[in-house]
C-alpha cells in the first residue's frame, strides 16, 4: 500500500535515499500580523504567525498543501487566495462574528477579546507535518486553546490519515493500545476509573490529529475531546516498534 510505504520511509529516514527524483521540499516563510480590532462594542487583539510555503510554486504538491494550510489556519472554506488575502478575509469574518448588539455599547460596556494563532512546518523524509496552535479568549469563564496537526505527502500533496499510513486493519489494535497507555499513565484499570480521572471513555479512539516523528507517532487530543478541560492537552506516543507490532 502506497501510504503505508510512505510512513515506513518517514520512520526509517532513509527509504528514499536512492531516489534521484525526490519530491520538492518546502521552504517556510512567515506571514505575521499583530493588530487590534476596535469596535464600539469590543476590542480584540489578534496575533497571527502563519508559516507559509515560500516556494509553493515549485510543485503542484506544494501548491496543494499551501492552499490546505491557508484554509486550516485562517479557518476558511474553499478559499483560493494567497495568505495575505486569507488574512484580510479572516479579519473580516472575525469582526462580523464578534459583533455585539449596539445596546451593549450604550450601556457603557465593552468586551475585551484576544485571538492568537501560530503555525510551523517540518519535514520527515517524504512527509510534511504542519502544526497549528490556537489560543483565544472570547468571553466566558476561561480561554480556549488547541493544537492541530496535518500530515501531507510531499509526492502529491494529499493529506494522510492514520488509516492511510498504517492500514485500516490496524485501527482497532491501535485504539486498544492508546486506551491501554492512557490507563497506565493515569492509573486506571477500567472505564469507570478512567471516568473518575476525568476522561470520556466512549470518545477514546484513534485521532487523525497526530504528529510524525523519527521515533514514531504522537496522537494528540485537545481539551474536551476525550477528557475534561482540567486534564488539558493529552499526547499518546506510539513508537515505531509498537506500530510495527500492531
Amino acid at each position: 500500500m502506497k501510504t503505508t510505504r510512505l510512513l515506513l520511509a518517514a520512520l526509517a529516514l532513509a527509504a528514499f535515499a536512492a531516489c534521484t527524483d525526490r519530491p520538492a521540499k518546502p521552504r517556510f516563510d512567515a506571514t505575521v500580523l499583530d493588530t487590534l480590532l476596535v469596535q464600539p462594542t469590543y476590542d480584540c487583539r489578534v496575533g497571527y504567525r502563519f508559516a507559509s510555503i515560500a516556494n509553493a510554486r515549485k510543485s503542484e504538491a506544494l501548491r496543494t498543501i499551501e492552499r490546505s494550510n491557508i484554509n486550516y489556519f485562517f479557518e476558511l472554506e474553499d478559499f483560493e487566495g494567497d495568505a495575505a488575502e486569507a488574512l484580510a478575509e479572516s479579519l473580516r469574518q472575525t469582526d462580523k462574528q464578534l459583533a455585539l448588539p449596539e445596546s451593549f455599547a450604550t450601556e457603557g460596556r465593552k468586551a475585551e477579546y484576544e485571538i492568537s494563532v501560530e503555525s510551523e512546518g517540518s519535514v520527515v523524509d517524504s512527509l510534511l507535518c504542519y502544526m497549528i496552535y490556537r489560543s483565544n479568549y472570547l468571553g466566558g469563564a476561561h480561554g480556549m486553546y488547541s493544537t492541530e496537526y496535518h500530515t501531507y505527502s510531499l509526492a502529491d500533496g494529499c493529506e494522510l490519515s492514520a488509516a492511510d499510513l498504517l492500514g485500516e486493519e490496524k485501527m482497532k489494535p491501535l485504539r486498544a493500545l492508546i486506551r491501554a497507555k492512557l490507563c497506565r499513565t493515569y492509573g486506571a484499570a477500567n472505564d469507570a476509573e478512567l471516568s473518575a480521572a476525568g476522561f470520556f471513555p466512549e470518545y477514546i479512539s484513534v485521532t487523525d490529529n497526530f504528529r510524525i516523528t523519527p521515533e514514531g507517532m504522537i496522537f494528540h487530543y485537545n481539551p474536551y475531546e476525550i477528557a475534561c478541560y482540567a486534564n488539558g492537552e493529552i499526547d499518546i506516543e506510539i513508537s515505531r516498534e509498537e506500530l510495527a507490532a500492531l
